[in-house]
């Protein structure tokens, strides 16, 4: 285990729970491959930077302005950070809440960018259960 690389990355899930998401976007490689469980609603496997960030872009404004990613980084070197991830959020046209811990496991290039992404939500049923009731018309999530 290195500690500047879980400095490194617990700075990136900070930011991101500051509201910045860029840094997390900036570690990314252009052709990171993004595996999602049922959180992303459904199980989602995502080719490419940019394909990742319109995915974000769809499914963030599905819960206004109420969607928390709050990450620890619990292990990190030059290959690969894990951190535990609590997500939450509560659906603007339902009010039903999202309430998710998961692991998310990143792989480093030779460069250093992410160029793999696998995520385990641990509250899955709960989750098949939300997008059953609030997966939005005309938006693949």
């Amino acid at each position: 285990m290195s500690f500047e690389a879980q400095a490194a990355i617990q700075a990136v899930w900070n930011a991101t729970a500051a509201g910045d998401p860029m840094p997390a976007f900036e570690a990314l490689a252009d052709d990171v491959i993004v595996d999602n469980g049922p959180g992303a609603g459904p199980w989602r496997h995502t080719e490419g930077k940019q394909a990742w960030i319109e995915f974000a872009m769809q499914f963030v404004p599905i819960f206004g302005d109420t969607w928390r990613q709050v990450g620890t980084c619990v292990y990190a070197d030059e290959r690969v950070s894990i951190t535990v991830v609590h997500e939450t959020g509560t659906a603007v046209e339902s009010g039903d809440k999202f309430d998710n811990l998961a692991i998310w496991v990143l792989r480093n290039s030779a460069t250093g960018k992410v160029d793999r992404i696998w995520t385990n939500d641990l509250a899955h049923e709960e989750l098949e259960s939300f997008w059953s009731r609030n997966s939005p018309a005309g938006i693949a999530i």
